[in-house]
């Protein structure tokens, strides 16, 4: 058995898979982000180990399983936010969540020194980007020097579980991959931006995902319920573990995420940095590449029209929020394919690839007096769908082709969705089975270091498989087409607009 965490954005996920990836038991801890002022995130990385270990507790609780049995522990998180220990090894301040933007002075001065070429050709990234962790890290030097002077050590996310298990500071190219201090080529620091942000001697080794840790401290095996022979596999940033929970681990696959945000994996055997269109990429959890863009909101989106607008469905669903969604998606399958006209750019916190523009924000368009709450539920769904295309378009300009896409996330649980997404990118789109994409990708690496399987093609063959595939309704294809082109018009007319009145 192999027990696995995803720390996502506002929740933790804690999952028991066996050997032919079934899942034993499950649970979920939510939690709050705090804001502290107009687009800042933070938490107390307190609460994301408190949940984790809350987590792991019911889910030894639930599955009945002796200890003993469950070989490994590994995991992943969200990337970009950063955990500040002292000397002590205890946080000097609350985590600054990847969501965070603040940084907005300190990307200028990033980017006077770091040209876009030498950025993409390093770290694979787009644009120099305020969530990226480098700009976060110069805001705290800048903004709390009594803060930055006292930290010892800055572990992301996974890195923070990992230690609280094992007591070993370590990461991955592939989660540092997003904080501008990797060569994401040589997997190893970029000396010019660690000195640059001053964490020179402060950032923690790096190690391969899947690569072991260590066993479990016996005083936190004792608290988990775990046995302290339990060894600690490390992993990665979760879109790579989902891409690989999938068996995105071959080139001509694609998957697509939607959750809090949306992901695009696609894996490649080598990474052009000279590329003529720009894909940010990283280390992949296998030998080669994940070519990852990325939006900030998707499924937040479609949640926060849940819980702003649709007291309606929380009533009917008995305040059962998850719920929720089932009857917000029945008001939207009552709206015919296009919205009768109604078109959104779901920009809530900027926009993400291929727009790179963090002034965007979020647009209903069209809006008449016909036009009900089903009308912008299902707008919101197409806006998404809309994105996939649009950065689906830049992979076939690329030269990737591929036959299907792999949904994972929260949204694909949604039949509705997964056919809107399939009749406007005019490709089936396939569910996969497991769910827990992210946890089940972590357990396949955990699963080769304790030598239950000879590679991760191997475990993924064997623990991995599809679900319902969905296929394009081609009675669909015309209103999709102008809404598309719709949504494209209005984001280029409007992003002026949207730097002009930014500040």
């Amino acid at each position: 058995m192999y027990l696995a965490f995803d720390v996502g954005t506002t929740s933790v996920k804690v999952v028991l898979f066996d050997r032919d990836g079934r899942l034993a038991a499950k649970s979920i801890v939510n939690y709050q982000l705090e804001t502290p002022g107009v687009n800042r995130y933070e938490a107390d990385p307190e609460l994301y180990w408190s949940a984790v270990a809350d987590g792991a507790r019911e889910v030894m609780r639930r599955s009945g399983v002796d200890p003993a049995a469950v070989k490994t522990v590994s995991g992943c998180s969200q990337g970009e936010t950063v955990v500040l220990l002292g000397k002590s090894d205890q946080p000097v301040r609350r985590a600054i969540v990847w969501l965070d933007q603040r940084a907005r002075e300190e990307v200028a001065e990033l980017a006077r020194l770091i040209p876009n070429d030498e950025l993409y050709r390093v770290t694979g990234l787009t644009d120099m980007d305020p969530t990226w962790t480098g700009p976060k890290l110069l805001w705290v030097r800048k903004n709390e020097p009594e803060v930055f002077r006292s930290v010892r050590r800055v572990l992301w996310v996974e890195d923070w579980i990992t230690f609280r298990l094992t007591g070993r500071a370590c990461s991955t190219a592939n989660l540092l991959s997003s904080s501008l201090f990797v060569d994401v080529h040589a997997r190893a620091y970029w000396p010019k931006t660690v000195e640059a942000v001053g964490m020179d001697g402060k950032l923690p080794e790096i190690l391969e995902p899947g690569d072991a840790v260590g066993t479990v401290l016996p005083a936190v095996a004792a608290e988990l319920g775990l046995s302290p022979r339990t060894l600690v596999v490390k992993g990665s940033m979760d879109q790579a573990a989902s891409a690989l929970g999938a068996g995105n681990i071959v080139p001509g696959i694609v998957t697509e995420t939607t959750g809090s945000v949306m992901a695009i994996g696609v894996t490649s055997h080598t990474a052009d940095p000279g590329a003529s269109v720009r894909l940010p990429y990283q280390p992949h959890v296998v030998p080669g590449y994940l070519y990852l863009p990325y939006v900030q909101t998707a499924g937040s989106a479609y949640k926060w029209w849940r819980d702003q607008f649709s007291p309606a469905e929380i009533a009917e669903a008995d305040g059962d929020l998850e719920a929720a969604y089932s009857f917000m998606n029945r008001l939207a399958a009552a709206v015919p394919a296009g919205s009768e006209g109604l078109v959104v750019l779901p920009f809530l916190a900027g926009a993400g690839t291929p727009e790179n523009d963090p002034d965007a924000r979020g647009v209903f368009h069209g809006l008449t007096l016909k036009h009900g709450r089903g009308h912008c539920a299902r707008a919101i769904q197409e806006s998404i769908a809309f994105l996939l295309k649009k950065i689906l378009a830049d992979f076939a300009r690329s030269g990737s082709s591929f036959a299907e896409v792999r949904a994972m996330g929260g949204g694909a649980r949604s039949d509705l969705w997964l056919q809107i997404k399939a009749d406007v990118t005019g490709l089936p789109i396939v569910r996969m089975e497991e769910e827990e994409t992210s946890t089940l990708g972590a357990a396949i690496l955990a699963a080769v270091r304790c030598g239950d399987f000879p590679d991760p093609a191997a475990a993924a063959k064997a623990m991995v498989r599809l679900g319902r595939r969905f296929e394009p309704d081609p009675s669909t294809a015309a209103a999709y087409a102008r809404g598309y082109a719709l949504y494209n018009d209005l984001y280029a007319a409007l992003a002026p607009i949207f730097r002009r009145y930014a500040h």
